[in-house]
C-alpha cells in the first residue's frame, strides 16, 4: 500500500478512476485527515489527472465552542486552494439522554445528502484505522456478516453515492503526507474523550493490540474487506413469502435479513427480524403491521410484504391534521408533500374553468358520501379508495378538493356528478403519488 506521498496520490488517483463522477463533493472536517484527501484532490485536478468538478462540505455541528472558528478555518484553506466550500449548519440539538455520536452522525449525513445532486460524488477521507475501529465497535455489538463488514468503499448515497477512497490507506501514510505536504489542520479534543466507544478503542485497544500484533489494524480491515465481498447469495428478486414459513427459523432469517439488505441498503438487527416474522409472516390477512426501519417502513398488506418510504414528522403531522386546509386555483399545480402532487389532466373532462372560482384542499372523512362521474350511484370514500386499489397508507394522501362546503373531486378517483363537464377545456384533477416501495 502506499507508503510515499506520490504512490498515495497515485493510489487516490487509481481509485477515483474506478469510480467516475460528474461532480466530487468533499467532506472536510477540518482536521488532518480530511485535509489529506482535499489535498490530493486539488493536486490531482492542478496535474489534470481529474477533470470533474470538485467541492467541499463541512458541516457545523454547533456541539463546541471552537465551531464557528473551525469554520473560519475552513473557509480560509478552502479559499486557498480555489475550491468552493458549502457550511452546513445543524439547526437542532441533541435530545436527552440520545448520543451525540449517532446524533452529529445523523445529522451531518442527513445535511450532506441534502447537496448530493444525481451523478455526484461524496467523498469522506476513512481510512483503514477508521475501517478497523468500525470493524471492532460492530463485533462488540454481536453484529453478524453485514455489521462486520464494516464500511463499504462505496454506497449508494442520497441522490449520487458516498466513496472512501482512502479505506485500504493505512494511517501512518495519512499521517506522513500531511507532514510532507505541511497541512494545517485543527484538532478536535474530543476526539481523546473516552467516553465515546470509538476513542475508546482507538487510544485503549488498538495500541494493545497492535504492540503485540503490529500488522492489526491492516489485518482486520483486511477481514472486513473479505466479508464485503461475500455475495447475499441466494437472494431472489422476489422473497417467497409464504414459503418462507417452511424454512427453518435461522434461514428465515437468513433471507430475511439478505433481501432487506440487498433491497435498501439497511441491515436489520435481531430484535427488527424477530419482530418481522411473527408480526408480519405469522399476521392475519386482514391485519396491517407496520415496522419503521431507517427512512424506510416495512408494511404487510393482504398476502404481500411491502418496504414503502417513510414519510417526514412534518408530513405526517401534516396528514393527522383534520383543520388543514389550502386554497388553489383552476389547473393549479400543488405540492401537497414530498409523495404527493396535484396536476390537472386533459382530454377525458372534468371540472370546467369558472371565472374566479377557487377551490380549497381539505382531507377526506372515509364515512362521508360521493357520486363520482365515474358510478350510477353515491358510495363511501372509504369504498372508492378501496375499489381504486389505493394502499391504505396511501389514502390519507387523497385529499378533497372543495368548493365551499361542496366536495366537488376527489383527484385521482374522480368528479362530482353534479360537476363533470365533457367539453374540451374541462380539467381532471389527479393526485400524482411518488412514494418508491419494494415488493418481498
Amino acid at each position: 500500500m502506499p507508503t510515499t506521498a506520490n504512490q498515495l496520490s497515485k493510489h487516490c488517483q487509481q481509485v477515483l478512476a474506478a469510480y467516475p463522477a460528474k461532480r466530487w463533493l468533499i467532506g472536510y472536517s477540518g482536521g488532518r485527515d480530511s485535509h489529506v484527501l482535499l489535498d490530493l484532490l486539488v493536486s490531482l485536478r492542478r496535474q489534470q489527472a481529474i477533470t470533474a468538478e470538485l467541492l467541499a462540505i463541512h458541516v457545523n455541528h454547533r456541539l463546541q465552542s471552537q465551531s464557528d472558528a473551525w469554520v473560519k478555518h475552513c473557509q480560509k484553506v478552502c479559499r486557498a486552494e480555489g475550491i468552493p466550500l458549502i457550511v452546513a449548519t445543524v439547526a437542532v440539538k441533541p435530545k436527552a439522554g440520545e448520543s451525540i455520536e449517532a446524533f452529529a452522525r445523523r445529522q451531518r449525513y442527513a445535511l450532506i445528502e441534502q447537496h448530493l445532486l444525481d451523478g455526484d460524488m461524496f467523498l469522506s477521507a476513512h481510512h483503514q484505522r477508521d475501517q478497523a475501529e468500525t470493524f471492532l465497535l460492530q463485533l462488540m455489538r454481536g453484529a453478524g456478516i453485514d455489521g462486520l463488514r464494516a464500511m463499504p468503499i462505496i454506497k449508494p448515497f442520497g441522490a449520487g453515492h458516498y466513496l472512501r477512497p482512502l479505506l485500504n490507506v493505512g494511517y501512518d501514510d495519512i499521517v506522513r503526507y500531511a507532514e510532507a505536504r505541511q497541512l494545517p489542520f485543527i484538532v478536535d479534543d474530543s476526539n481523546d474523550d473516552r467516553r465515546f466507544n470509538r476513542n475508546y478503542i482507538r487510544h485503549a485497544v488498538l495500541p494493545v493490540l497492535t504492540k503485540r500484533f503490529p500488522q492489526a489494524e491492516a489485518a482486520i480491515a483486511r477481514s472486513a474487506a473479505w466479508l464485503a465481498e461475500v455475495p447475499a447469495a441466494g437472494v431472489p428478486d422476489r422473497l417467497p413469502w409464504p414459503a418462507l414459513t417452511t424454512y427453518p427459523l435461522a434461514k428465515q432469517k437468513q433471507q430475511l435479513r439478505a433481501f432487506v439488505k440487498n433491497k435498501i441498503g439497511l441491515s436489520l438487527s435481531q430484535k427488527q427480524t424477530d419482530y418481522l416474522l411473527h408480526h408480519h409472516l405469522m399476521a392475519a390477512a386482514d391485519k396491517q403491521p407496520q415496522l419503521p426501519v431507517g427512512d424506510y417502513v416495512i408494511r404487510r398488506f393482504a398476502d404481500e410484504v411491502i418496504i414503502t418510504q417513510a414519510l417526514p414528522d412534518a408530513q405526517k403531522h401534516l396528514l393527522s391534521d383534520s383543520t388543514f386546509s389550502a386554497r388553489i386555483t383552476f389547473g393549479q399545480v400543488y405540492h401537497l408533500n414530498k409523495i404527493a402532487t396535484l396536476v390537472w389532466q386533459t382530454g377525458q373532462g372534468g371540472l370546467e374553468d369558472l371565472a374566479g372560482q377557487h377551490y380549497r384542499l381539505k382531507p377526506l372523512n372515509g364515512s362521508i358520501r360521493f357520486h363520482p362521474h365515474t358510478r350510477r350511484h353515491s358510495t363511501t370514500v372509504k369504498k372508492l379508495l378501496h375499489e381504486a386499489g389505493i394502499m391504505p397508507w396511501l389514502r390519507p394522501l387523497y385529499f378533497g378538493l372543495y368548493s365551499g362546503r361542496e366536495l366537488v373531486a376527489i383527484p385521482g378517483i374522480g368528479v362530482a356528478q353534479a360537476r363533470y363537464k365533457k367539453n374540451t377545456d374541462a380539467k381532471m384533477p389527479v393526485w400524482i403519488i411518488e412514494q418508491k416501495f419494494v415488493r418481498l
